[in-house]
């Protein structure tokens, strides 16, 4: 999707609770070993002490409109977009949130695409933007809550440790802050890659403790799903370099920034999976934050504006991908301020 600098990012907001959920908690628990082999530097995610997933999302949103230095009456559309939920009334949580942010005539729209949602409802906006004249500013946000889990958050240190949390994005008219040159988003349907392994939702509260060990057909499947995360990743890199006018070789290319997947992941399957010459510019901005459900997309995006800004000229990457399997990527360049 060519977008050139039509829309941009005016501001970005990440929330999380104040508790943290450490490795000690889970060797304590039983969840990890001492001789299990969890990946060095990080030892804590963020936890949520009592608050549900539309709280931390409201509350990043009202960051998120403060620092555009804009009223909740400003916005038209709503994008919100969750991984999981375990709260006792799930349903419609995008109408829920709108009521809690007193939202008026704005839009509320769900999303679900797993852990790529915040790329979903950054896409789902802009595609609203750029064809409705109406819809002039617009918030994509996201939220995940995994404290019911408790230290079985930890279940597969080297696959990803969730943390809680929420994050938004004001996006508005013209360049903003941070444009948005192109994006696209590429999926395959296989068997998800958590249901098909190392499931995190069999060890939720009330499943009757831990899961057995996967067969070897769900192995085989999870085997399957990685290798096209891969390919969804690649392919959403290149279509949107080729919308941006960009090759991945191009020297402006200031970095790129990956999902808050654990290292032993990220360095198996996904930095693979960028064209070669975008390897060596790939980190992951902040993993003492754990992998935010849906939220990494968004996370990584108030990150760029706080401390991964490129200059004149140059170009950022944002990366992400999900279960299903689906892969995003965002391609951007310095706004008008």
């Amino acid at each position: 999707m060519r977008i050139d600098s039509r829309v941009g990012l005016a501001s970005a907001a990440l929330w999380l609770p104040a508790g943290r959920c450490t490795t000690e908690d889970a060797l304590v628990d039983g969840v990890l070993t001492a001789d299990q082999d969890v990946p060095p530097g990080v030892d804590s995610v963020p936890e949520g002490q009592g608050e549900s997933a539309e709280d931390m999302a409201a509350q990043a949103v009202l960051r998120a409109l403060a620092g555009a230095d804009r009223p909740m009456s400003d916005v038209d559309l709503l994008a919100y977009a969750w991984a999981v939920r375990c709260a006792e009334h799930p349903y419609s949580p995008p109408h829920r949130l709108a009521k809690q942010l007193s939202a008026g005539d704005c839009l509320p729209v769900g999303l679900l695409q797993g852990c790529n949602g915040g790329a979903a409802a950054v896409e789902t906006a802009v595609t609203r933007m750029l064809t409705d004249e109406r819809v002039r500013v617009a918030v994509a946000v996201t939220s995940d809550t995994f404290a019911a889990y408790g230290s079985r958050r930890w279940t597969e240190p080297t696959m990803m440790v969730v943390g809680d949390g929420a994050a938004a994005v004001v996006l508005v008219r013209g360049p903003g802050r941070l444009a948005l040159v192109a994006m696209a988003t590429s999926g395959h349907t296989c068997a998800d890659i958590m249901e098909a392994g190392q499931d995190i939702r069999v060890r939720a509260p009330g499943a009757g403790g831990f899961a057995a060990r996967p067969s070897d057909r769900s192995l085989s499947e999870a085997a399957h799903s990685v290798e096209y995360l891969g390919h969804c990743v690649n392919r959403a890199v290149r279509h949107a370099l080729a919308d941006a006018g960009l090759e991945a070789g191009d020297p402006g290319i200031s970095a790129v920034l990956l999902p808050r997947l654990a290292d032993p992941f990220t360095e198996s399957f996904v930095r693979p999976a960028l064209p070669e010459p975008l390897r060596s510019k790939a980190r992951i901005p902040d993993p003492h934050t754990g992998h935010l459900g849906a939220g990494d997309t968004l996370a990584n995006l108030e990150y760029a504006l706080r401390c991964a800004m490129p200059a004149p000229g140059e170009h950022l990457l944002v990366v992400n991908g999900g279960q299903g399997v689906a892969a995003s990527c965002l391609v951007l360049a310095p706004g008008t301020g």
